[in-house]
């Protein structure tokens, strides 16, 4: 469990994390639930660590409040709530919920890495720094709370202290090639771009298809004004489908100098791609069309920037100046007030407002204007102060292609880019050699669900329709439409309370009705929409006994028993059977609880041969116990079924990597990939020879 929820604090999913402000909610439908009344507090704290760990962090919340209000002197339920709220992005209230833990127990490791996590991300940098400290006392071979005190100490700009732990991470890790460019990064922020340079070499040489190595050492490249030795290395970065929008930006301004503007469009087109709400993209892309005359488009990329950042003024005087181009003078005339409105002393934009008002025959204003001009022009001191940060851009002159403009906008991103790489993780990197090493790294695509809820990805082309589910919605059985997905979505405040009050509903029917398969399959697909996997196994166990042919219930019990054997394997303070009991050793408990899932999976199958689910979800867990033949075979039966199954290619594909079968791998990524699964292609950079 520890490992799990520690690993989410890596860099960049916590920046993702950072996107979601959702509100905690009170615990009035729990209290009111008398599913959860009986309950004891180990249940209670169980089932939210369930919820924790499958990332539905507020209804983890709801659990581990109830908890605390029935044993207020329990750590556990404080720290772990802290967890969920850091995933939510409520820094000060798990901070407070850390100090609680370390309060009733002043000896957890964990409580202090989680708190200094929350520190750091609210710029208590000191405190932060010291929590690792402890943490580290207790741990001090912790890979995650070392990165973790790197990171605070980097952001309080102790990069000595940084590259000293990234020294010791090296020795507690010695493979871990991700260190080198950790080191380049924080060398690049001391201005040592020789060192820099020499760890981004080694890191290349050891990992050459790491996209953020090449992106790397072309930022620094770039510093060092190598902008050929930069061009080469973004294209190599962009080579190995990086997603670092920068890299795009940067080879965009690298292609505008060697005057290859197509090009240079073609990578502000792939930036605005990645990311619609990038305003380096537009500007770059603005300057570019402006100095091909094709004002027209230019004029909308600076609008889409003043869209984005109204107080760009360099967006705002190119804009001005392509009105008044276009003879739009009155809306260039209001854009020239309002920059100087801004910028009293900024001389440019006198004589472009004086040249607009001649546009429309106002000879008293021009004249006006141009004589203001004229007297800043005495005073050129101010006004080369006031201009300080935008002649960078070269306004005045309002020439796009020069180097000192393109280079400054390069830093401005680039420098932002390289530290929030979205391709690299501090923790987890690839490991270099055989093909088996790598697929470690690599994650399957999730087994298919039937739920309530679902993300809709349109890309995607496996047919998510089944004429039995179809039929068992159309009897309106279920409280809502059932879907088929493997992208379920965590349930929100209003929905959860929404839940306890169906699982109470149905029990309330179930005291009156004891042989009715279906209210027990809905009250066990509302008792797993609240995490409750032993309590949703009761009723679908109650389901399958009152009508053996119930194929639905087979395959949520089959999911069912999935994800709670998934989950107690990962939390270590679990070690009894899981699904299978008097099995004397582990490995054969684990190997029984495999098995009594695969039998509900047959079972599903024997019911709906034509279930293509069954095989996938199958073949995944052939998988989980390196039955790869048989997964194999799974994997295919799906796909003979729904020859549009890109989940399945993209499965199977790795399980032919794994087992050595490369061609037949990389066909079927690539198969996986045209059926709308992307990440295929960059798999195949990776794996193709």
């Amino acid at each position: 469990m520890w490992w799990r929820c520690s690993n989410t604090y890596n860099r960049n999913n916590c920046h993702q994390k950072e996107l979601k402000k959702i509100l905690l909610i009170s615990l009035y439908c729990i209290l009111q639930t008398a599913a959860l009344a009986q309950l004891n507090t180990d249940r209670i704290l169980a089932i939210g660590q369930n919820a924790l760990y499958f990332e539905d962090y507020v209804l983890s919340i709801q659990y581990f409040n109830q908890v605390i209000k029935i044993k207020p002197y329990l750590h556990e339920p404080y720290l772990l709530r802290a967890i969920a709220k850091i995933q939510l992005g409520d820094y000060i209230s798990a901070d407070q919920d850390c100090t609680e833990a370390l309060k009733l127990n002043p000896f957890l490791a964990q409580a202090y890495y989680a708190r200094g996590f929350a520190r750091r991300k609210l710029e208590f940098l000191p405190e932060a720094i010291a929590d690792f400290n402890k943490a580290l006392e207790f741990g001090p071979n912790n890979s995650f709370y070392l990165m973790n005190r790197v990171e605070a100490r980097e952001q309080y700009k102790d990069y000595q202290g940084a590259l000293a732990d990234l020294e010791h991470y090296k020795k507690l890790n010695p493979k871990k090639n991700i260190v080198l460019f950790e080191q380049g990064r924080i060398l690049l922020s001391m201005k040592d771009t020789t060192k820099a340079e020499a760890c981004f070499n080694q890191y290349l040489k050891a990992d050459s298809i790491s996209a953020s190595g090449w992106s790397a050492r072309a930022y620094m490249r770039m510093l060092k004004k190598d902008y050929e030795g930069a061009l080469s290395d973004y294209n190599q970065a962009i080579t190995r489908k990086s997603s670092n929008i920068g890299d795009y930006i940067n080879r965009g301004i690298l292609n505008m100098e060697n005057k290859k503007y197509n090009q240079a469009i073609a990578d502000y087109n792939e930036a605005i791609k990645l990311d619609k709400k990038n305003a380096t993209a537009y500007f770059n892309r603005g300057i570019l069309r402006s100095s091909l005359g094709d004002n027209n488009n230019a004029l909308k990329d600076f609008e889409q920037v003043l869209t984005l950042d109204s107080t760009n003024i360099e967006a705002r005087y190119r804009k001005a100046m392509l009105e008044s181009t276009l003879g739009d003078k009155q809306a260039a005339i209001k854009e020239f007030h309002l920059i100087i409105d801004k910028h009293p002393n900024f001389l440019p934009a006198y004589y472009s407002l004086a040249d607009a008002y001649d546009g429309i025959g106002n000879k008293k204003e021009a004249f006006r204007y141009r004589f203001n001009a004229s007297k800043l022009d005495a005073n050129k001191d101010n006004v080369k102060r006031d201009n300080k940060n935008l002649t960078d851009a070269q306004i005045a002159k309002s020439t796009p292609t020069t180097k000192t403009s393109n280079i400054s906008l390069f830093n401005r991103f680039a420098a932002q880019n390289l530290e929030d790489s979205e391709t690299e993780s501090k923790y987890e990197q690839a490991t270099r050699g055989t093909v088996q090493d790598k697929y470690t790294d690599v994650v399957n695509e999730k087994n298919f669900a039937i739920s309530f809820y679902a993300k809709v990805d349109e890309i995607r082309r496996t047919n998510l329709f089944y004429q039995a589910l179809d039929q068992y919605n159309k009897s309106k059985k279920a409280s809502a439409t059932l879907k088929i997905t493997n992208n379920e979505i965590p349930l929100t405040s209003e929905l959860i309370s929404s839940h306890f009050e169906t699982i109470n509903n149905l029990s309330t029917r179930l005291t009156n009705t004891q042989n009715d398969a279906d209210l027990f399959f809905q009250r066990a697909i509302e008792f797993s929409l609240v995490q409750d996997y032993k309590s949703a196994l009761d009723d679908l166990n109650k389901a399958i006994e009152l009508q053996p042919s119930f194929m639905l219930a087979y395959f949520y019990r089959a999911n069912t028993r999935y994800k709670l054997l998934e989950y107690l394997k990962n939390n270590s303070e679990h070690q009894e059977p899981i699904l299978s009991k008097n099995v004397p050793t582990p490995v054969s408990r684990i190997s029984m609880d495999n098995e009594i899932i695969v039998h509900d999976y047959d079972k599903t199958i024997e019911l709906a041969p034509d279930f293509s689910f069954a095989y996938f979800n199958k073949a995944n867990v052939n998988c989980s116990v390196k039955n790869f033949s048989e997964a194999i075979k799974n994997y295919s039966k799906a796909i003979e079924i729904d020859s549009d199954f890109a989940e399945a290619y993209f499965n199977r594909g790795l399980t032919y990597l794994f087992t050595g079968e490369d061609s037949k791998g990389l066909n079927d990524l690539s198969k996986a990939g045209e059926l709308g699964i992307y990440k295929s292609y960059n798999l195949i950079q990776r794996f193709k020879k």
